[in-house]
This record gives structure tokens, C-alpha cells and sequence, in this order.
């Protein structure tokens, strides 16, 4: 049977959403997924999300409880265990009221709806003790909050789904889209609801990291899964199984649970990476293999970076402290200068930001000696130099000590090479924090890593940098290099996950390369494209300042290019670094623009037929 319906009605679970609560990419990806489809005809979109505690601080979104249609306030109702998640504390003050222990487990949730870009959004708020102690937690993934979050969202999400199909059934969607595992047992309830009225919906998980979260059987009982049978796409097949069928068959005759990545990927209709490598890598291989693999598709994430809007931007609050009078003659040394000698060392009182104040305890403890100072602020540089720039959490995943590895050589042939580091902090990443910072005590006059959220000069930055770095060790997709690229930075980063698609290695792409792709774990390769890519970028901002220069002023500079081919480039066109500026834009532009990208998943939600 095809689908005759002109367009259609899609819910998207997620746990991020920015403009809302976002923590890393995620966010960015369902916000920017959702603005760029939202105006087309074919396709109606909506997000439920927890609160997470904004909805009383998102003005921008006219929140309003949901009303049903008689106007009193839609309440959804029910129990649920939470002392199984570990989040029963001493409400007994709140809780007199009630007559058992059951009752402990009694929610009490609205829906308050809002427009954010023209999508509604639907924010699951707690109104009674318990809820609200969980929905409405305001750290997004808060390591005693979480899994009771995931759990009261999936129950919910039934009760919201069970009011659709009895109350008003025009509501009920064509398709559930899901990002990442978070709500996976609230999709189980979905369309256990509706399986129960023998109706169908389209499901779609969206996978941005594999995190392997794994969770006993127990864990989707209370989560208010039951063993009811559902459909669900196995190979090429809509076959009936409970969630006991389920979770054996992704177990796979193992010891241990399976994650909920992999049941995720299970359910649903189609699996969606946010790479071509990372859903062969990765996905596929871990999350099902041949179960999953002929559903299995990707779609790239995109930037909306305005290369011109935020040099304007940059330009109206900064060109007083400039040497230049006009934003034509703007060029990035300039911004460079004035970043690394003044604007760094002279942050707004508030940067950078730390919410946590175990973590600003602790970034405080190791910012106990010059240029770091107690407050976490920094002191500026004495000089300006190339520079090389680090963006993202504080993480393994990030590859960060092989960067510090690496400076040793790189300093014997750049000495005045500069290293801004500008990090998110995590509580789990405190141990690596202090590592990160053993090493740069060593280079005061090299190095400086910002924790926290310093968005004053975050763009600044970008626009001020000559390199940026990202030897990650695993990258499903990885908007930071977009974001570079989209700042014209060339960027050095590993071969990789998304990395090996959105960049173009300069040795294999002379003409449109954006920078340059090395082995991971491998710091030598690492030290060497960063000396190669910095002396580059050297050669051509001198070049650029003094057009009287010849290859025989460069000679010496010539020996730091250790990649043959791009050697040969420079020494042919001394200009050849602004050629790769130039490039990185030009492919954003092209290929990872929203508008661009999301295309593509459009197509996947009207292929979708019941």
C-alpha cells in the first residue's frame, strides 16, 4: 500500500536541540535538520524534548502549556519506578500526600509548546516533585539524572501517544525520527500504542556517536516498554516481535547486554549515520550487521557559518583597536595580533564560563602559576606568531595529547608558533584536564587552552587562526572542521570518520584540497603536516605583505614542507596558501550548507511508504 497522504506528519526525539539545550554537534544537527525542512510543503515537523529546566528561561519561544480542545490544560498522568533508576531521594515532605510507596512513582507531566524558527517545539515539563526532579534537570545528561530522564521521557511519550490516538487522532504522526539512543524506549512505547489500534508508523535513529550504553531487559520494563509485539523491519521484512524477542536477538547469544544503540537500530525502518565512513565502520558492524545493513543509509551534517556576516560582526565590535580603517582591507593577521597580544589576556568578567563549580574548583587548582590565573582566565601572549587553533571538549576522543606531543618539533622549526586551546571542561574529562596542563605549564610562550565557554573571542578566533587542528581518534562526522573551513582555515585532522569526507587531502587534491589528512595516533605524520601547513600559510601571508619577495627569500622556509607535492605547490605559487583559505570555503559552500544537506534527508522521509 503507498502512502497518499500530500505530506508528512514527523516527530523528532531528541535529547538536544540548539536554541533550547544542546551540549555538543547533536544539537546542532536536529536544529538545523529541522530549520531547513520546516517551510516545505511536503513535510510537517515537530520536536519533543525533555525541558531540561528551560522552560522557564527560553522567552524567545512564547512557551505555552499545551491545551487540548476543549481549552483545559493537557496533563499526562501515570507511575513509574524511579527508585530503579537511582533517583529516589528524601521527598518525604512532598510526597505526605500520597498513601503508598507506589506513589512515590506518580508523574504528573505538561507539554509546553513554543516556535523556535518556525518548528514547534514541545518541552516534556514536570509538574509534581518527582518529574520535575528528573525532566526538568538542568544538566542534560547529568550522571544521576539521566537514565530516570530517558525512563520517565519513554513513559510520557506512551501517555502523549495514547491521548493522540483516543482524543485526537488527526495528531498521530506518519513517521517517529529519533537522534541517538536517548530515546529509544520511548519509541518502543510509540508504537506499541499504536500497534495496540493496528496502526503503523515510519520509524527513523539518526546515530551521531556510539556510546554503548548498555541496559538489562529490566531496564525497558520500567521504562514502560511491555511485551507486547510490535513490528519491526528485520532485513526485508516487517515481522512481529516483543521486546524479548528483540532484545535476544540483538544479544546475539552474548554475555552480556546488548546497547541500546544496537536495538535502536533494530526498530527501526531506516538507520541513519552522519558519515558514509562512520555507518561502515562503525554502525553497521556494531549495531547489527546484515539486520541492518540493507536499511542503513547517511546524510552529512552542514554549517551555517556566514564567512562575511561574522567578519562584519567581528569588524563592528573590534575595529577601533585595529591599525586598519576598512573592513576590505581586514586580513587575519591583523585580527591575529590583536587576539593573541590583547583580547585573550582581557576576557568580560564572566569568561569563561564554567557552570560546574566542582570543575571550576579544579581547572581553578592547576591555573596556579603565569599565564594561567585562578579565575580561569589567562594572560595574553608578548607576541604575535602563526596560529594554530583546537576547539571541542575535554576528551580522548579528541586526540589532544598528540597534539602536545608533537610540539617539541614543531617549536625547533616554528619558535613562534602560537597553540590556542579552547576547551569545553566535562567532569569525566578532569583527569585529562590536568594532563593537558603538565605540558603547557612548559610553553608560556606557546600555548594557551581556555576551559569553558569563551564566546567573545570564539569567533575571533576563528577568523584570526592560521591552522586548525583536529587529530581526533574517532569522528562520526565532525562539525569543528566545517566550522574552520568555513572561517577559511586550512585544517589539519586524522583519517577518520566524517573527517576523510568533509576535508580534502592537499597531496591527492592540489586544486581544491583544504588541508591535510594524517595516519591516526601517528604524531610524527602529525608534526610534520603541521609544520608543512603553518610554514605555508607563512610563506603566503609574507608573500601577501611584501609582493616584492621571491622564492629565494623562502628557501629556508621551503625545507620545513616535508609533503613533496605540496612543497612543489608553494614553490609555484607563493600565494598557494590563501588558494587553500579560499578552498575550505568554496567546499562548505558547495557541499555543507543546511539547505544542502538536509536535502537528502528529505528524500529518506518520502520514501518512507507504509
Amino acid at each position: 500500500m503507498t502512502d497518499s497522504k500530500p505530506h508528512k506528519n514527523i516527530w523528532v526525539f531528541c535529547f538536544e536541540y540548539a536554541g533550547v539545550a544542546k551540549f555538543g554537534g547533536l544539537g546542532e544537527v536536529s536544529a538545523n535538520q529541522c530549520r531547513s525542512l520546516i517551510n516545505d510543503p511536503a513535510i510537517d515537523l515537530q520536536i519533543f524534548m525533555p525541558s531540561h529546566g528551560r522552560h522557564r528561561e527560553l522567552n524567545k519561544l512564547n512557551l505555552k502549556p499545551r491545551l487540548k480542545p476543549d481549552g483545559t490544560k493537557l496533563v499526562l498522568k501515570g507511575h513509574f519506578d524511579p527508585s530503579y533508576f537511582g533517583k529516589i531521594q528524601d521527598h518525604s515532605l512532598s510526597f505526605m500526600k500520597f498513601q503508598s510507596y507506589s506513589d512515590l512513582g506518580y508523574f504528573e507531566v505538561e507539554i509546553w509548546q513554543g516556535i523556535l524558527d518556525n518548528v514547534p517545539i514541545n518541552l516534556l515539563v514536570g509538574v509534581n516533585p518527582i518529574s520535575a526532579n528528573l525532566l526538568n534537570d538542568h544538566e542534560i545528561y547529568g550522571f544521576s539524572t539521566l537514565n530516570g530522564k530517558m525512563g520517565l521521557y519513554a513513559h510520557v511519550m506512551r501517555e502523549y501517544m495514547r491521548y493522540c490516538i483516543y482524543e485526537q487522532p488527526e495528531l498521530i504522526p506518519d513517521i517517529i525520527h529519533i537522534h541517538d539512543h536517548h530515546p529509544v524506549a520511548a519509541l518502543l512505547c510509540c508504537r506499541q500504542e499504536l500497534n495496540k489500534m493496528d496502526k503503523d508508523v515510519r520509524t527513523i535513529i539518526t546515530m551521531h556517536l556510539l556510546t554503548w550504553p548498555r541496559r538489562e531487559l529490566p531496564f525497558f520494563w520500567k521504562c514502560g516498554v511491555n511485551n507486547e509485539p510490535m513490528l519491526v523491519q528485520i532485513g526485508t521484512y516487517r515481522i512481529l516481535k516483543n521486546i524479548q524477542e528483540i532484545y535476544e536477538m540483538c544479544q546475539d547469544g552474548e554475555d552480556v547486554a546488548p546497547t541500546l544503540e544496537k536495538i535502536g537500530c533494530a526498530i527501526a525502518d531506516r538507520v541513519i549515520a552522519v558519515s558514509e565512513n562512520f555507518l561502515n565502520s562503525d554502525i553497521i558492524p556494531n549495531c547489527g550487521e546484515d539486520i541492518i545493513r540493507w536499511k542503513s543509509d547517511f546524510t552529512w551534517n552542514g554549517c551555517d557559518w556566514d564567512y562575511l556576516q561574522n567578519l562584519e560582526n567581528i569588524w563592528v565590535k573590534y575595529s577601533e583597536f585595529l591599525p586598519i580603517k576598512s573592513i576590505e582591507d581586514v586580513n587575519s593577521w591583523d585580527l591575529r595580533k590583536y587576539l593573541l597580544e590583547n583580547c585573550m589576556g582581557n576576557l568580560p568578567i564572566n569568561e569563561p564560563y564554567i557552570k560546574s563549580f566542582e570543575i571550576k574548583m579544579a581547572i581553578s587548582k592547576e591555573f596556579n602559576d603565569y599565564p594561567y590565573r585562578p579565575d580561569c582566565s589567562v594572560e595574553s601572549f608578548q607576541s604575535d606568531g602563526p596560529l594554530v587553533l583546537i576547539t571541542g571538549r575535554v576528551s580522548p576522543q579528541k586526540g589532544i595529547e598528540n597534539i602536545l606531543l608533537a610540539l617539541p618539533y614543531v617549536l625547533s622549526k616554528i619558535p613562534d608558533a602560537k597553540f590556542l586551546f579552547l576547551m569545553v571542561p566535562t567532569t569525566y574529562g578532569l583527569a585529562d584536564l590536568q594532563n593537558y596542563m603538565k605540558t603547557a605549564r612548559k610553553y608560556p610562550d606557546n600555548v594557551r587552552f581556555i576551559f569553558g565557554i569563551a564566546g567573545s573571542i570564539y569567533m575571533l578566533a576563528h577568523l584570526s587562526s592560521d591552522v586548525y587542528c583536529c587529530p581526533s581518534r574517532w569522528e562520526p562526522f565532525g562539525i569543528v572542521a566545517l566550522e574552520a573551513m568555513a572561517s577559511k582555515i586550512p585544517v589539519i585532522a586524522t583519517y577518520v570518520g566524517g573527517l576523510m569526507e568533509s576535508m580534502l587531502h592537499l597531496e591527492d587534491h592540489p586544486k581544491e584540497g583544504t588541508g591535510l589528512l594524517c595516519p591516526n595516533e601517528d604524531v610524527d605524520a602529525l608534526q610534520f603536516a603541521l609544520v608543512s601547513l603553518i610554514t605555508t600559510m607563512q610563506i603566503a601571508e609574507e608573500k601577501k605583505k611584501s609582493p616584492n619577495l621571491t622564492n629565494k627569500d623562502f628557501k629556508k622556509k621551503f625545507e620545513n614542507i616535508s609533503h613533496p607535492k605540496l612543497r612543489a605547490l608553494v614553490e609555484n605559487d607563493l600565494l598557494y596558501g590563501e588558494k587553500i583559505r579560499n578552498n575550505a570555503l568554496d567546499r562548505v559552500e558547495r557541499n555543507f550548507r543546511w539547505e544542502i544537506v538536509s536535502q537528502k534527508l528529505k528524500k529518506i522521509y518520502l520514501s518512507l511508504n507504509y
